[in-house]
C-alpha cells in the first residue's frame, strides 16, 4: 500500500537526492545550456534585467540562471540565490562568485531585501505549495517589480520525462504516492497563468518554447535517465527484480522509437516563460 504523499517528508527526500545529483546534473545539463537549458537566455532575457537590479533567482541550484544574471549586473546591483541543496549551492557559489547564495526553503523564506526581478527556473512545479510561495515573492518585490518562471511543458510536449516513467508507472503504479508534485504540474499555459494570478500579479504573459534536446543512444538515455531523473526512485525500481526493469527498459525503448533518427534520440523539450508584475496592492490577504 502506498504511503500517502507528505510534503515534509516529499522536500526533504528532494533536498537529499539534489545533494547526490548535483554535479551530475550540472555537469550534464545545466552547464551546457543544452535541451531545455536553452530556455536560460530567453528567462534571463524576459526578466529584463538592468545593470544596478536587485535580482533573486529562487531555486538557483547550481547557478545556471545565476551564472548569465551575473554577467548584467554591475556593483551597483545584487544578485541573492536561494536553494535548499548544500550540494547544488556549492556549486553555483563557484561558478557565478558575484552572487550572494542562502541555504533556503522557498516555502519559508527568511528575506527582507526588495527586489526589482524575480526569476525561478524548473522549480516552481516542485514547491508543494506554489502559490504561497508564489505570493511571498510578490511581498519581496519592488512596486512594479518582474517576475520570469521557466517551467516544463505538457507530457506529451516533453517526452523524454514519460518515455520512461510511463513504464515504471504502469509496472509499479504506487511509486509516487497520490498528491505528489510533478514535473508536468505546470505544463499548460492556464494552469502556469492561473497560479500566477492567484498569488496577486498582474500582467501576466506566457509564451511557449520547443527545444531540441540530443540524448545520445537509447542506452546513453536510458542510463542518463536512471542517475539523475530517476535517482530518487531507482532503488525501489530495482528492488522490484531484473524481470521487471527489463519489462519497462524494454517498453521505454520501445516508446523512444519515433524520437530515434541515426541511432541518436532527439527529444522536443516544450517550455513556458511567463513575465508578470506585482500590483501596487496590498497582497498580504494571499499569504494568509
Amino acid at each position: 500500500m502506498a504511503i500517502g504523499y507528505d510534503p515534509i517528508r516529499y522536500k526533504i527526500a528532494a533536498r537529499d537526492n539534489w545533494n547526490i545529483v548535483a554535479f551530475e546534473y550540472d555537469n550534464d545539463w545545466a552547464s551546457k545550456d543544452k535541451g531545455p537549458f536553452k530556455s536560460t537566455a530567453e528567462l534571463v532575457g524576459a526578466a529584463d534585467i538592468r545593470p544596478g537590479d536587485f535580482v533573486l533567482d529562487v531555486g538557483c541550484g547550481t547557478g545556471a540562471v545565476a551564472r548569465q544574471v551575473a554577467r548584467r549586473l554591475q556593483p551597483s546591483g545584487m544578485l541573492v540565490g536561494i536553494d535548499f541543496s548544500r550540494g547544488a549551492l556549492k556549486i553555483a557559489k563557484s561558478s557565478a562568485p558575484e552572487g550572494n547564495f542562502i541555504e533556503m526553503d522557498a516555502e519559508n523564506i527568511g528575506l527582507r531585501t526588495k527586489f526589482d526581478k524575480i526569476l525561478c527556473q524548473y522549480a516552481l512545479m516542485f514547491f508543494p505549495d506554489s502559490v504561497q510561495v508564489l505570493a511571498r515573492l510578490m511581498m519581496l518585490m519592488k512596486e512594479g517589480g518582474r517576475l520570469a518562471v521557466a517551467v516544463h511543458g505538457t507530457s506529451e510536449g516533453v517526452p523524454y520525462f514519460g518515455t520512461v516513467m510511463d513504464p515504471v508507472l504502469y509496472h509499479i503504479p504506487d511509486i509516487r504516492p497520490q498528491g505528489t508534485p510533478t514535473v508536468h504540474r505546470f505544463g499548460k499555459p492556464e494552469d502556469l497563468r492561473q497560479a500566477i494570478a492567484s498569488a496577486g500579479f498582474s500582467d501576466i504573459s506566457v509564451n511557449e518554447f520547443t527545444f531540441e534536446y540530443h540524448a545520445g543512444t537509447f542506452e546513453e538515455y536510458w542510463q542518463d535517465y536512471m542517475s539523475t531523473t530517476a535517482a530518487s526512485i531507482r532503488s525501489k525500481i530495482e528492488e522490484k527484480g531484473v524481470q521487471v526493469v527489463s519489462a519497462i527498459k524494454s517498453e521505454a525503448e520501445s516508446k523512444a522509437q519515433r524520437f530515434i533518427e541515426d541511432d541518436q534520440l532527439r527529444f522536443p523539450w516544450q517550455v513556458l516563460i511567463a513575465t508578470a508584475h506585482a500590483r501596487k496592492t496590498d497582497v498580504s490577504h494571499a499569504i494568509q
